[in-house]
């Protein structure tokens, strides 16, 4: 069994993404030798509240205490065991494709808010993998991302692996996305186990936003430059910046790139870099791993690169660099899980030992 999967958590609401993301685990336990948890969690609850709001509404021969108490129970007790049966039977066919092919799974079916019932079972399951769609029978376009999703995303620190499209395992490409942070390196690391199992490309990006750093730079130049006794050469300085910020940052995003390659890989690729964007200015090499500086808004930019390439997938560490206490998850990452064009992977928070370059 490959330590780096040796339990997945596949939750499974029947929607169409819990199909596909089923289909996945199938093939990741069948490569890497996983068990294999499926999870569903129904919230009887709930019912039980909407019966009571309708209560007021039943004809009169129903509203002597007694008999709404005996309609509460008899209610009570078929909500609870038939969602119980309903989420068992979500979950056979499911049991039954693992079944056939011989992979160690289980079913776990829970009563409670959506959410926080999976966060109990995560807890107690543990897992190296979990695997959830971004959204169940309640997609509506871009941007969008379920409520059960994004809040077990948030409260739980662990790898994901958010489905927004079926995920192609014969020869994928995958897009990495590299800051430097020890969260992307796990990322990178996870997309290599991969890529090496499937015989992906990757495609290592980083990406920096030099308007961010001229528009600051523009504003601090208008406070001070009326200040009586400040010498301030708005044009020359001005030069300055953008010089440091466009090639400075496009450097750093090299040096960042060769660094994570070399030390996941343990060798460097010698490919065209291209730093307006992504541009045509080159083709990619022979090599199975491309790297590209992106300039601009960065996950727009990872999107749309990802995008462009018609990537099946895109790794993301949970937090970058400028992680502090109290952040349940990057910027970067829960945007690109937002908008990506293709199925995301987010690797766990690990702590910043910080680089030199």
């Amino acid at each position: 069994m490959n330590k780096a999967i040796r339990k997945i958590i596949l939750c499974f609401d029947n929607s169409d993404l819990s199909i596909q993301a089923s289909e996945t685990a199938l093939v990741l336990a069948g490569a890497f030798g996983s068990e294999v948890v499926g999870v569903h969690a129904y919230n009887a609850f709930m019912h039980e509240g909407a019966f009571r709001i309708m209560e007021p509404t039943l004809p009169a021969a129903y509203q002597k205490e007694e008999i709404l108490q005996k309609q509460r129970d008899v209610h009570s007790t078929l909500i609870n065991v038939g969602m119980e049966k309903i989420s068992l039977s979500y979950l056979k066919p499911v049991e039954d494709s693992f079944s056939a092919a011989e992979i160690c799974y289980r079913s776990r079916v829970k009563e409670g808010k959506n959410f926080n019932t999976i966060n109990s079972i995560l807890q107690e399951e543990g897992g190296d993998l979990v695997l959830i769609g971004s959204s169940g029978f309640n997609g509506n376009g871009k941007g969008f991302i379920g409520s059960v999703c994004i809040r077990v995303l948030r409260s739980n620190d662990r790898n994901f692996l958010i489905f927004k499209k079926p995920v192609a395992l014969k020869q994928p490409k995958f897009v990495v996305c590299l800051d430097g942070s020890s969260s992307a390196i796990s990322a990178l690391k996870m997309a290599r186990l991969l890529a090496n199992k499937f015989e992906a490309q990757i495609h290592l990006v980083y990406g920096f936003d030099s308007e961010l750093h001229k528009n600051l730079f523009m504003r601090l130049k208008e406070s001070l430059i009326n200040r009586e006794g400040f010498s301030f050469n708005s044009k020359q300085q001005e030069n300055i910046h953008d010089e440091f910020i466009d090639k400075g940052l496009a450097r750093v995003g090299h040096m960042i790139l060769d660094k994570a390659e070399q030390e996941v890989f343990g060798a460097v690729t010698v490919n065209p870099v291209l730093t307006n964007g992504w541009g045509l200015a080159g083709e990619t090499d022979s090599s199975p791993r491309t790297k590209r500086v992106l300039e601009g808004h960065i996950y727009k930019k990872i999107c749309d690169y990802a995008s462009d390439i018609d990537a099946d997938m895109i790794f993301v560490g949970r937090t970058g660099r400028h992680f502090t206490e109290g952040m349940d998850i990057g910027s970067t990452a829960e945007n690109v899980v937002r908008f990506a064009p293709c199925s995301v992977y987010v690797a766990s928070h690990e702590e910043y030992k910080g680089w030199k370059l």
